[in-house]
C-alpha cells in the first residue's frame, strides 16, 4: 500500500513552530480518510473513529499527551474498545447498568513467548523498531505491541505503518469474536494473568451470550 498527504494538509508544510495539537489532528484526519471509506464514523473535536454492526461496535479513539515537544514529538495513542449491543441489551435486561464494554487494548496487544527468557518483556513499536525489559513478575516472556508512535516528522512510509497496525493488531478481532475456535486459540496465547482479568470481567459475559457452551473452554485457559 502506498499514501500521499491528501491536499491542504499541514503534514506537507510543518515545521518545529507549528502546535502539536495540529500535527496530531492532521494525522488523525488522514487515519479517518483511510477508514471512513470502510464504513466508519469519525469524530474529530476528540478524534476517534467507531465502527457499527448493530451486534458489534467498535471503537478506536486517538490520544495525545501533554509532554508533547513542538519541533520534536507528538505522541499518538491509539486506544481500542469492543462493545457487544446485544450484552448490553441483555445486561439492562437484568437491570444491570453496563455499555456492552468486553475488550480493550490492555486485553489484545499482548502475548506469551516462549523463545525469549522468562521475565523478559519484548517491545515491537508502530514502526517495528524492537526493546527488551526485564519484568521478572511475569510467568513467560512477554511480547508486547506499543500502541503509541511519536508523529512528528512523520513520513507516508510510516504513516502505513499506522494503518497496518490497526488491521493487523486490533481489527482481527473483530473477526476473532465471531469465530469461537480461532478466539480460543488467540486467548490462549496471551499471559496467564490477562487470560485470567479477562475471565473476572465482562470478556466472559460476552462468552456466555454469544457462545455460551465455550464458557468453560475458555476458563480453562487460566489453568
Amino acid at each position: 500500500m502506498s499514501w500521499k498527504w491528501k491536499e491542504g494538509s499541514i503534514l506537507n508544510t510543518y515545521n518545529k513552530d507549528t502546535p502539536c495539537k495540529d500535527i496530531f489532528k492532521a494525522v488523525c484526519d488522514e487515519i479517518a480518510e483511510y477508514y471512513v471509506p470502510k464504513g466508519w464514523r469519525y469524530a474529530k473535536s476528540r478524534p476517534k473513529l467507531t465502527y457499527n454492526d448493530k451486534s458489534i461496535k467498535i471503537e478506536i479513539a486517538f490520544w495525545s499527551s501533554g509532554s508533547n515537544i513542538p519541533g520534536d514529538h507528538v505522541n499518538l495513542e491509539i486506544i481500542p474498545s469492543f462493545y457487544s449491543l446485544e450484552l448490553k441489551k441483555e445486561m439492562k435486561s437484568k437491570q444491570i447498568d453496563s455499555n456492552g464494554y468486553f475488550l480493550g487494548f490492555s486485553d489484545i496487544l499482548l502475548e506469551r513467548l516462549e523463545t525469549i527468557p522468562k521475565g523478559t518483556q519484548r517491545v515491537i513499536n508502530i514502526l517495528g523498531e524492537i526493546n527488551e525489559f526485564q519484568k521478572d513478575y511475569e510467568e513467560t516472556g512477554i511480547l508486547r505491541y506499543n500502541h503509541n508512535i511519536n508523529v512528528y516528522g512523520i513520513t507516508e512510509i510510516d504513516f502505513v505503518k499506522i494503518l497496518d497496525f490497526i488491521d493487523n493488531k486490533i481489527l482481527v478481532w473483530q473477526d476473532l469474536i465471531e469465530n469461537v475456535d480461532m478466539l480460543i486459540s488467540k486467548v490462549s496465547r496471551l499471559p496467564k494473568s490477562d487470560v485470567n482479568n479477562m475471565i473476572d470481567g465482562y470478556f466472559i459475559e460476552f462468552i456466555a451470550h454469544k457462545f455460551p457452551d465455550k464458557v468453560n473452554d475458555f476458563k480453562l485457559l487460566v489453568n
